[in-house]
């Protein structure tokens, strides 16, 4: 059998060697084409970046040559090329496509930002510190005391006596932090400390403002002062027993129930809304809530809350507590423990489940809700003894 010999490598002067059977050829007004074999495969005109970025990914995934060669012959790093390759894959060729570049923001230095950097930095405080309370970074903080010191210079060399800080600023609102100022004192004493007071300033910009609409409803359930009652205070420390319910009750109401789901603030934020410099993180929430397992008292704070909703009467009055309303949902369960399987119809297979008997009064509002694992029936949970 015999077998043509490939084409040879090299088929231009001055082209780039690319692998071991390819070559690039760059034209003069930015254009380029590769050639495999001696055969031209890939080519793009000047101007066309989808293209050149395109075919640096297809002779990465031809294993033309390494991903290390193919960067250096297209004049980038091996990790652009790993991302062309992820952009093609996600949104097709349309997603190498550079995007236009966008104006600048507008710069947050303004005169009386820079006169205020200034101004605290004076009082001894650190780069840092100064631009907590501004709200820019230390960077920003660096660069204002440049911008007021070269313009300092300026004033003196043209002879004005007035630095920066008496330039004419055009009258406007007090600049708001954007940033809370930082407790630190209190969390360094946070071990004698029964709770770190919520304190609320004014500020620039607060997230998760909306949030606030929920404290009348809040109060109005009487959870803090039920809990309040039963477990009195946690241990002492920064978060306590209001503070870990209010971030719970904000947390389910923004789609995080879960005390995983804190991962997804961030800490600042949602400490606006709580009145702290920081929101309760993971392992802090986890450990709060382990105890108040540990207390045992959930049944005492139930009974607590169902006695607080019955508390008078209704706008008729009548007795909401002579009749009640009982119905159970069934919730797929998502710990660890082992418990009882029910038929799941939306999952059509049997999974791990618990039980919720809700209770209502005679208008339908909730007085309390119990969580156990699936019964044989409703009526057979309601005869159940208190565990």
């Amino acid at each position: 059998m015999t077998a043509q010999p490939p084409l040879p490598v090299a088929m231009v002067s001055g082209a780039v060697p690319l692998g071991m059977a390819g070559e690039l050829v760059r034209d003069p007004e930015g254009g380029g084409t590769v050639f495999l074999h001696g055969q031209a495969s890939f080519s793009w005109d000047a101007g066309d970046e989808a293209g050149r970025r395109w075919a640096a990914v297809r002779l990465a995934a031809m294993k033309a040559a390494g991903v290390g060669e193919i960067a250096t012959v297209f004049d980038v790093t091996p990790s652009t090329v790993w991302l062309w390759k992820q952009l093609l894959a996600d949104g097709g060729i349309i997603a190498l496509v550079p995007e236009k570049k966008r104006p600048k923001k507008a710069s947050r230095l303004s005169n009386t930002v820079i006169a205020r950097i200034v101004e605290l930095r004076s009082t001894g405080l650190s780069q840092q510190a100064v631009g907590n309370l501004v709200g820019v970074s230390e960077f920003s903080v660096r660069r204002a005391l440049k911008i007021a010191a070269e313009q300092a210079a300026t004033d003196m060399a043209a002879g004005e006596p007035e630095s920066l800080e008496s330039a004419p600023v055009p009258a406007a609102q007090p600049e708001l932090p954007l940033v809370p100022v930082p407790r630190s004192a209190e969390r360094a004493t946070a071990g004698l400390l029964e709770c770190a007071v919520p304190v609320f300033t004014s500020a620039a910009h607060v997230r998760h403002a909306g949030l606030f609409l929920a404290f009348p409803a809040l109060e109005t359930t009487g959870l803090l002062a039920c809990a309040k009652a039963v477990y009195g205070s946690l241990p002492k420390g920064f978060y306590g027993l209001e503070t870990i319910l209010i971030d719970a009750v904000l947390r389910a109401l923004a789609g995080e129930a879960r005390a995983e789901g804190a991962t997804r603030f961030d800490p600042i934020e949602l400490g606006r809304v709580l009145g702290l410099d920081r929101a309760p993180e993971v392992k802090t929430i986890r450990r709060r809530i382990s105890q108040l397992t540990q207390a045992g008292k959930a049944e005492e704070l139930i009974a607590t809350l169902a006695a607080h909703h019955l508390a008078g009467t209704g706008p008729n009055g009548e007795d909401l507590a002579a009749v009640l309303y009982v119905d159970g949902h069934v919730r797929a369960y998502q710990g660890r423990k082992k418990i009882g399987k029910l038929y799941s119809t939306r999952l059509k297979f049997p999974v791990p489940a618990t039980e919720e008997t809700w209770v209502t009064d005679s208008h339908g509002a909730p007085v309390f809700v119990v969580m156990a694992e699936p019964g044989a029936s409703l009526a057979a949970e309601l005869r159940a003894p208190p565990t």
